[in-house]
């Protein structure tokens, strides 16, 4: 059921709706029987407005019309008149009421009021309908218009979202390249933390090798090897440094000898090279030394026994400092004989 086309209903018994909203209830009463049942009753209540008034005696003249038409009526008819039947579809109209109600004989000047009442009340109503349905189509027009607004800010918030991934992306993207630096320029600091302790090192090596150097200098400056009986070995590289090699130039007559190295890897720290002299299975341990980046070195050897009283020559690695007894490997090995 339709309430607003109900609510018509009694407006339309009395014929106070417009053309197109008469259609429209119409239409609904012949499609619903319930509505029509409705429109039956509404009828029948319009039919009692008239006497909703208070009744009055009726003047003489009018009760003697009205008992002559009552007696009228009542003679006889050469021919029935036929019954005349409302059409089913058919309602009286407002004013076929009105003109109705006026005509009866009980009519007096309140009812009359009453009546006029009623057309200006349903008036205004017809009045206050149609201002309704201004507001309604005017609300539905709002409605439109908020619902494009809605659909409009919709789309942007989309957008706007959109964007906002795309930024957070790229501040992920900055981000990651941030800490790709920052790891970079930790490595750099590492690795120019090294290159400073590699550089140092290398400081110490020099300033050791130019003390040698200057020993050296001072022991040459002596000229020890002035004795025509100065002789040269070789001593080999041994299978753990087959690069290396020397010359040991021996004076038999001071117990000195001038070690010269060549292709000797240079040693990390706590670790040096040491002469060893050696006499059948046992050695003696002498001087230790370094070499340079080159991996040469020169080094004056000493000893309290004559040189030409050991069989070999040999030199090892030992700790920093060297060892009383042989700890490492023979890097080289040669007889001094």
């Amino acid at each position: 059921m339709n309430e607003q086309i109900e609510d018509l209903l009694a407006v339309y018994v009395l014929g106070g709706l417009t053309p197109d909203e008469e259609a429209e209830v119409e239409a609904y009463v012949a499609a619903n029987p319930q509505a029509a049942a409705l429109l039956e009753e509404a009828y029948a209540a319009a039919a009692l407005l008239p006497y909703t008034a208070q009744p009055l005696e009726p003047s003489a003249e009018a009760e003697a019309a009205l008992f002559a038409r009552i007696e009228a009526a009542s003679k006889p008819q050469t021919a029935p008149a036929p019954t005349a039947k409302r059409p089913t579809q058919t309602k009286p109209t407002f004013w076929d009421t009105m003109r109705h109600f006026f005509s009866l004989p009980v009519v007096t000047a309140v009812g009359l009021g009453t009546a006029v009442l009623l057309l200006i009340w349903n008036l205004s109503l017809n009045q206050q309908l149609q201002n309704l349905n201004q507001d309604v189509q005017q609300l539905a027009t709002d409605n439109n218009a908020l619902r494009t607004d809605f659909d409009t800010l919709a789309n942007e918030n989309l957008s706007l979202t959109a964007r906002v991934a795309e930024l957070q992306a790229a501040n992920q993207a900055y981000e990651n390249q941030i800490d790709d630096m920052a790891k970079n320029n930790a490595d750099l600091i590492a690795a120019n933390n090294n290159l400073q302790a590699e550089v140092a090192e290398t400081a110490v090596k020099q300033a050791a090798l130019e003390a040698t150097i200057a020993e050296l200098q001072n022991a040459l400056a002596t000229n020890p090897f002035d004795s025509p009986q100065v002789y040269a070995v070789t001593l080999p590289g041994t299978e753990d440094q087959p690069g290396a090699s020397a010359q040991l130039v021996i004076d038999p007559v001071s117990n000195t000898a001038l070690l010269i190295v060549d292709g000797m890897p240079d040693l990390p720290n706590g670790s040096v090279y040491q002469v060893l002299l050696i006499r059948g299975t046992e050695h003696e341990t002498a001087e230790t030394f370094r070499v340079d980046t080159q991996g040469e070195g020169v080094l004056l050897v000493h000893s309290t026994e004559p040189l030409q009283s050991f069989d070999a020559v040999g030199v090892s690695i030992e700790p920093e400092g060297g060892s009383v007894q042989r700890t490492g490997e023979i890097v080289l090995l040669g007889d001094i004989n």
